[in-house]
């Protein structure tokens, strides 16, 4: 075991020191270690200080997770799973009052994104529109950063942009905005909105533990976690990273992984994105 484990996160907005706290000492407890917390500005340089072995443990959404993984320096822990699934889909929405209905639609707009680092808030969607076709200099003339799905949403529906990009799962036919990553609520259904368009699935953000962990600790973190022992650390993660549950990584979900980096970080330049796979029950729009 290191001498000194860090635990690398980005600020997680409103309340998020207490969960981090809760997190830090159930993971002391965990492995037997203390813990200490590295800061980093953003996702960008939470995966570098991962590769470098300057951390040792990391929330990763998914582009982070994707560049690790093909770097060989993380071994997935656990899979978050948000609605059951441990996969999610981006979509571009407008109000269905509006004259968007489709991707031709798209032509001087002002556009919601989440911040240039998220997959379904930015960098998949708008992949999907390039490899469809779209000129993105021309279909949006401006372009806002919002920082949250939720306030992405909220732009569309005031009227602040004509559309907004946002990720969504499919539950119980409704489609629902995903759990936001700023403020871990449960959106309700996305109301008096249609999908322009859409793309996916992309895999679930993950724990990831640097390749320089032992066996043995990595064994008590996938415990923690999947096995939800102990109880009070599986709650105090499933709060920090706004989780029902969590589940190993399979062959699907680095499938996935390898595929969105494929798509749309290999050379940094995007490429072909897996077609949508949203079940045939749910009406294309």
């Amino acid at each position: 075991m290191l001498g000194s484990i860090r635990l690398g996160l980005i600020p997680l907005g409103e309340g998020g020191d207490a969960r981090i706290h809760a997190f830090i000492v159930a993971l002391a407890e965990a492995v037997g270690t203390p813990i200490d917390l590295h800061h980093a500005a953003d996702y960008r340089a939470l995966t570098s200080a991962i590769e470098q072995g300057l951390v040792h443990f990391a929330w990763l959404p998914p582009l982070s997770a994707a560049r690790a993984v093909r770097s060989g320096a993380i071994t997935p822990a656990a899979v978050a799973v948000r609605h059951g699934t441990t996969s999610y889909y981006a979509g571009l929405v407008a109000l269905e009052s509006s004259s968007i209905h489709s991707i031709s639609d798209l032509k001087g707009l002002r556009a919601a994104w989440v911040d240039r680092e998220s997959a379904s808030g930015y960098v998949v969607i708008r992949a999907a529109l390039r490899q469809q076709g779209v000129s993105l200099v021309d279909a949006f003339s401006q372009d806002l950063f919002l920082r949250s799905h939720a306030e992405v949403a909220r732009a569309v529906d005031q009227g602040l942009a004509d559309v907004g990009a946002t990720c969504f799962n499919l539950t119980s036919g409704d489609v629902k905005m995903a759990r936001s990553t700023y403020t871990g609520m449960i959106v309700e259904p996305l109301k008096n909105m249609r999908i322009v368009a859409e793309a996916g699935p992309i895999p679930s953000d993950m724990f990831a533990v640097h390749k320089s962990i032992s066996p043995v600790a990595l064994q008590k973190i996938q415990t923690a976690l999947i096995g939800a022992r102990p109880v009070h650390f599986f709650e105090a993660a499933k709060a920090m990273m706004f989780a029902d549950s969590f589940a190993r990584a399979d062959a699907e979900h680095l499938r996935m992984l390898e595929s969105l980096y494929d798509s749309v970080l290999s050379n940094d330049a995007p490429r072909s994105l897996p077609p949508s796979r949203i079940p045939s029950s749910y009406p294309p729009r």
